[in-house]
């Protein structure tokens, strides 16, 4: 069984900051499976949400996203947490 999560992203944006999200995410052992990303109105940011499935703690993935310096804001939207067959 693999944990589905669901990640609310704000960012900077930037021409490469979906890269080093995607590169993080692959890197910790995460599969995505969804992903929208829409402009904010204050037009120097983006708001993401990616949903992830891993057998890995979601912990770890959130501390390393919340490193780069191009995340503003992080939350993993619990309500979305579900366990799903591999």
């Amino acid at each position: 069984m693999m944990n589905q999560h669901t990640l609310k992203i704000t960012a900077s944006d930037q021409p490469t900051v979906l890269e080093r999200l995607l590169q993080v995410t692959r890197y910790r052992g995460f599969v995505v499976t969804g992903m929208t990303m829409f402009p904010q109105e204050a037009g120097d940011e983006l708001a993401i949400e990616i949903s992830v499935r891993s057998d890995n703690s979601i912990d770890n993935l959130y501390h390393q996203l919340d490193k780069l310096f191009d995340i503003r804001d992080i939350r993993v939207d619990n309500t979305t947490s579900l366990q799903c067959r591999a």
